[in-house]
């Protein structure tokens, strides 16, 4: 089983100030729809309101293999909505508006060590819910099961000194961390690789994997670095695409039954298949307004 914890959301997309279409959405949540395509077995570990966008989230992650037995419903309020500003480059900015204000409570997960759990964006470093999230990794890293980290950071909380306690405290959970170009100079004030696996080796993480935007993606262990380039393509929408790779990553970790104890040993053969596959992954959904790989997409590749 995957287990994915963060954010539920409703994505209202605009561009130029017209809107474009309304998704379900969240980091976590749009790589479980992947995964679910996929013909993983995924449960999502959330939150959402007792109205009709609630309902909608839990039923299309339902229809998309997606277990929510860890999806919490507050009964007096709305599920949070994103809205997702466009620019000419197809990326966007968000403006959020939330009611959720009590902590989320703990989830009890029956984590066995064949399972893998992914965490990341800004819900990973909401204090509201630090309690339940550290609860979870503490369960997973407890039973031995493989931990995956985006951090995805907001930008705004990139100078709180608070997140950055948090993002250390993440880190020393993690085996895998998938970083940015882009989060890395925010968050080490460099991109210089080197310095980057110095401070990854310093939590234990055990593979680093660094994505430069449109143009390659770097994987670095201890052993070995191997550097993969990103293929150009028109881009529709680059929402999910970052969540979309993480699908991509974790869908090969989860049918080669990867754990913390042999991620180690993991060969040249592997990534050369897992991250051109998560590329691919990326750039399906960078060519549609969705969140998430497209359904024949992924059936093309279960019946592989």
């Amino acid at each position: 089983m995957i287990y994915t914890i963060g954010e539920t959301v409703i994505d209202l997309i605009f561009k130029n100030m017209q809107p474009q279409a309304a998704k379900v959405g969240g980091s976590a949540l749009n790589t479980s729809v992947s995964l679910g395509r996929l013909g993983n077995q995924v449960s999502f570990i959330s939150e959402i309101g007792a109205d009709e966008f609630g309902a909608w989230c839990t039923q299309f992650l339902a229809e998309n293999g997606v277990d929510t037995a860890h999806l919490v419903q507050y009964s007096d309020k709305k599920t949070s909505l994103a809205i997702a500003f466009l620019n000419e480059q197809n990326d966007a900015h968000y403006q959020f508006y939330k009611e959720f204000t009590e902590p989320m409570p703990s989830a009890s997960v029956n984590f066995n060590s064949s399972d893998i759990l992914l965490f990341s964006s800004s819900f990973a470093l909401n204090k509201r819910v630090r309690q339940c999230v550290a609860n979870v990794l503490q369960m997973a890293n407890d039973q031995g099961v493989l931990v995956y980290y985006d951090p995805n950071m907001r930008k705004s909380l990139r100078n709180q000194p608070e997140a950055k306690v948090l993002l250390e405290e993440n880190f020393k959970f993690a085996d895998i961390v998938h970083i940015s170009d882009e989060d890395a100079f925010a968050l080490f004030e460099t991109n210089d690789i080197d310095a980057i696996c110095d401070e990854m080796w310093k939590y234990s993480v055990k593979v680093l994997i660094f994505t430069r935007n449109k143009y390659d993606v770097v994987v670095c262990t201890q052993k070995e670095r191997l550097t993969y380039l990103v293929p150009k393509i028109t881009t529709v929408s680059t929402i999910g695409a970052g969540d979309t790779f993480n699908a991509g990553i974790l869908h090969n970790l989860n049918c080669q039954s990867i754990t913390p104890k042999n991620i180690g040993s993991l060969m040249q053969d592997f990534w050369n298949e897992a991250i051109p596959f998560a590329i691919s992954c990326a750039g399906n959904v960078c060519q549609s307004i969705d969140n998430y790989i497209d359904k024949s997409f992924a059936r093309q590749i279960v019946k592989k």
